[in-house]
C-alpha cells in the first residue's frame, strides 16, 4: 500500500477560491461528510496576539507525541490530537512541515461544528507557519482540536504554538477509557474520503482522500467517548522485511518508537496506558509473503505470537483483539490469524486476547462506510464477547 505516495494536484480538491480581509480560503470539492464543503486555511504573512508554546499544560495530547523538543513536539502517526480550551474572537496555529512526504493535511475541528478548517501544510524547509483558523468568533469559550489527517506517507510536522486573542482555558480531562492500535493503510484512514465505495482506488494522487478520524478506530473511539491512539502506517506488515513500507519496515521494528521508522526515538509505553489493544495486521504480510518460500505458515504464526507477547509485557492489564479488516486479502491469512491467537491464548494461559474476522467487502481501501462497518462490528463484539469474558472500561486505571 505503500504505493499510495504522491504529490496532490490541489486542482483535485479545490474548487472555488472565498477572499476576505482575514484570509483565503480554498473549499474542498467532493467531500463525502456533508454538503458544506471544508476549509482550507491558507497561509497568512504574520499574526497578531498571544503565542502560547505547546509545554502549556492547558494542551491536551492524544496518542504518541515525540516531545524531544518541548518547544516543536512531532507528530507522526496519524490521528494524533492536541484539543485545547480558549476565549477570544480569533485563533492561529503555528506548524512546521517535514518537507521530505507527500503532501499532509490537518484538521482543525472548532466548537461544535462538525465540519472542520483542513490546512494543506506549507512546505518551507524548517520555517514555521502560521494559519489562519477563524476570526471575528463570539468572544466567549471556544474548543479547538487539531487533528493529524495523514499517516507517515506525507511525513510529520512539529506544533510550535497557538496565537489567540483571549486565555487559553484548562483543558477538559482525559477520557478514563483508552484504546490504542497497531495497523496499516487500513487502520490509518488512508483514501476513506473517496466517493465510491466497493470499488479499486482511484488512480493518481490519493493523500487528500486520506482521513484517520473516520478510520474505523477513531469512529470506534468516539462511540465510546474514549481515546484512541493510531500506531499505525500505510504499506506496513507485521513481520519487518516485507510489506511496502519504507524498505520493508514492519511493524516488529518500530512498534515501540515515536515514529514509523526502525531509528525513530524510543516510545515510552507508561505515557499511554490503554485498556483494549486491537491488532489489525497481516493485509501487507498476505500481499507481499509468500507461504512455503518467504516463510512457513508456522514461522508467521510464531512472529505473530511473539509480536503479542512483546505487547502483553507492556500492557499487562489490557484485552486484545487480532483481527483481520474488510479488504479483499487471501482467506487462509484469517486461519492463519485465527490459529495463531488460539494458540497463543493455550501457549501463554492468556485469555485475555481474542481474534475477529470482518466481512470482506472491498477490493480497495475502505470507505468512510465501510470503516462504519468495522467499527460497528467491532463495538458489538466488545459489549458482547469482550464484557461476558470480563471486560471493562477501567483496567489500565
Amino acid at each position: 500500500m505503500f504505493e499510495l505516495l504522491g504529490i496532490v494536484d490541489t486542482a483535485k480538491i479545490c474548487d472555488r477560491i472565498l477572499n476576505s480581509v482575514e484570509m483565503t480560503l480554498v473549499a474542498k470539492a467532493n467531500s463525502t461528510k456533508s454538503e458544506t464543503s471544508s476549509l482550507i486555511a491558507a497561509e497568512i504573512p504574520e499574526s497578531t496576539g498571544v503565542k502560547i508554546t505547546p509545554d502549556n499544560d492547558n494542551f491536551n495530547y492524544s496518542g504518541r507525541v515525540n516531545w524531544e523538543d518541548s518547544q516543536a513536539p512531532v507528530f507522526s502517526y496519524p490521528g494524533k490530537v492536541v484539543e485545547f480550551r480558549f476565549t477570544g474572537t480569533s485563533l492561529k496555529i503555528e506548524l512546521s512541515e517535514d518537507n521530505w512526504g507527500g503532501e499532509n493535511y490537518i484538521d482543525v475541528y472548532l466548537d461544535d461544528n462538525p465540519q472542520p478548517v483542513t490546512i494543506k501544510l506549507q512546505r518551507k524547509w524548517g520555517k514555521s507557519v502560521i494559519y489562519n483558523i477563524a476570526s471575528s468568533l463570539e468572544n466567549k469559550e471556544h474548543n479547538a482540536v487539531i487533528v493529524k489527517r495523514t499517516d507517515y506517507v506525507a511525513g510529520g510536522f512539529e506544533f510550535n504554538s497557538i496565537i489567540i486573542d483571549g486565555e487559553l482555558l484548562p483543558a477538559n480531562p482525559d477520557s478514563e477509557k483508552k484504546i490504542e492500535v497497531y495497523g496499516d493503510s487500513i487502520s490509518a484512514g488512508a483514501v476513506v474520503e473517496y466517493d465510491r465505495a466497493g470499488v479499486q482506488d482511484p488512480e493518481g494522487d490519493k493523500e487528500h482522500l486520506y482521513n484517520a478520524y473516520y478510520s474505523y478506530a477513531s469512529i470506534l473511539a468516539r462511540s465510546y467517548d474514549a481515546e484512541v491512539s493510531l500506531v499505525a502506517q500505510s504499506g506496513a506488515s507485521l513481520i519487518d522485511g516485507f510489506g511496502y513500507w519504507h524498505r520493508g519496515t514492519g511493524m516488529e521494528a518500530f512498534y515501540d518508537k515515536s515514529a514509523p521508522l526502525d531509528d525513530a526515538p524510543l516510545w515510552d509505553f507508561n505515557n499511554y496506558n490503554p485498556d483494549l489493544v486491537i491488532i489489525a495486521l497481516g493485509q501487507n504480510d498476505s500481499a507481499s509473503i509468500k507461504i512455503g518460500e518467504d516463510l512457513t505458515a508456522e514461522a508467521w504464526k510464531d512472529r505473530y505470537k511473539q509480536f503479542i507477547a512483546n505487547l502483553r509485557a507492556k500492557r499487562p492489564n489490557a484485552y486484545f483483539v487480532g483481527m483481520f479488516p474488510n479488504m479483499y486479502h487471501d482467506r487462509e491469512w484469517d486461519v492463519y490469524l485465527t490459529e495463531a491467537i488460539a494458540e497463543y491464548r493455550q501457549e501463554y494461559n492468556d485469555d485475555r486476547v481474542f481474534s475477529l474476522i470482518h466481512q470482506q467487502v472491498t477490493p480497495g481501501h475502505p470507505r468512510i462506510s465501510e470503516q462504519q462497518m468495522m467499527a460497528d462490528t467491532l463495538r458489538q463484539f466488545i459489549d458482547d464477547t469482550l464484557i461476558k469474558n470480563s471486560f471493562n472500561w477501567s483496567l489500565a486505571n
